[in-house]
């Protein structure tokens, strides 16, 4: 993929903003936490509102009193279900590394993450590299990995070592950490090298190999490949048929494709007479979870609310918003990956999604 080409179409795009709401839920100590930011040393957070830094912010929500349901920022009533007393851990998401720079926008995604929670969901954004220590490790149970450099395209890569290897190694199998891995940030050969070190633990690695599955869709101006389609799921494993509960196609482009040991499973591929390439394999490994995905344009904004070219005949129901289901593809990522969070909810009035 000519990396040209994509800012070209980034620059064309005309975004429209979706309101999506992740809510979990806990009766127990119902609280509003705020998302914090990291980066250069610093770290700010927000509550009670929202905020148009580049970290992930949390808006304000409100709880009824008597622990039966919880309010979302939008005044949507959210039920307590799971048990009488309805108690829930918090869900707590570290995003660690750098945005991509070839899509239009990473807000949607950001936005999904922390919109409106009904007390116990948090996510932190590290911008600069984290030391990998148990302690750092203790207070998540999802981690998030996007472009592991300074520059998610350019680097300089960041490096971790032997201890926060294996720090990271316990927190998967003994403490259940859950891990979502990205590539596709940068054509850079040695940008992989990184989220391999991390993941060789669990046998899946990323292969130098960097493109794009065939286009599955040519009838907008945009289509193709800004981006590709993803279109051939696994729907008989039963341990990752979930993944792609609901989902029928995303985008992507440009990926680096997966190596997935025999133990592992694999989601989603591409066959081609040259043979298949992997692009969602995941793999529970002792306690915890281990997901790879291939690329990076899933959390693009618009590739979960659209591109340009909205006004032109050949691209009606053929636009992102139309084919692809963003929304309910990283629900599913994240609810697979721990699959114990029984609360863990969304709310997406314009894109609703299958709560599993």
């Amino acid at each position: 993929m000519v990396r040209v080409a994509r800012v070209f179409w980034a620059n064309v795009l005309t975004v429209a903003w979706v309101s999506l709401v992740g809510i979990a839920c806990s009766a127990s100590s119902p609280s509003t936490l705020a998302s914090n930011q990291h980066a250069g040393g610093s770290t700010s957070s927000s509550s009670g509102g929202s905020s148009t830094s580049p970290g992930f912010v949390i808006s304000d929500a409100s709880t009824h009193s008597g622990g039966a349901s919880y309010v979302s920022g939008d005044g949507d009533v959210v039920p307590c279900t799971n048990g009488d007393d309805c108690v829930c851990p918090t869900l707590s998401v570290a995003v660690v590394g750098t945005p991509g720079v070839w899509g239009n926008s990473d807000a949607a995604f950001q936005d999904w993450l922390n919109s409106s929670s009904a007390g116990t969901a948090k996510v932190d954004n590290y911008l600069t590299k984290p030391t990998l220590t148990p302690d750092f490790l203790a207070g998540y149970n999802v981690i998030i990995f996007q472009g592991l450099g300074n520059d998610s395209n350019n680097g300089p890569w960041w490096t971790f070592s032997a201890s926060e290897v294996a720090a990271f190694q316990d927190w998967v199998e003994n403490k259940g950490g859950g891990v979502i891995s990205l590539s596709g940030y940068s054509g850079d050969s040695n940008a992989i090298n990184a989220k391999n070190a991390l993941l060789a633990f669990s046998g899946i690695q990323y292969n130098q190999e960097n493109i794009s599955p065939p286009c599955a869709i040519a009838k907008c101006p945009y289509q193709c490949g800004n981006p590709y389609q993803i279109t051939e799921w696994n729907r008989s494993d039963p341990v990752i048929a979930n993944l792609s509960l609901g989902v029928t196609m995303v985008g992507m482009d440009g990926g680096n494709t997966i190596s997935a040991p025999a133990d592992a499973h694999v989601a989603a591929t591409t066959t081609k007479t040259s043979g298949v390439s992997n692009w969602l394999v995941g793999k529970i490994v002792g306690k915890g979870r281990v997901l790879v995905f291939a690329d990076e344009w899933i959390t693009y904004t618009s590739q979960w609310t659209g591109q340009g070219n909205q006004n032109d005949p050949s691209c009606t129901g053929s636009t992102p918003q139309d084919l692809y289901q963003i929304a309910q593809f990283w629900y599913n990522m994240i609810r697979w990956t721990q699959p114990n969070a029984n609360c863990f909810k969304i709310v997406d009035k314009q894109q609703p999604v299958t709560i599993w």
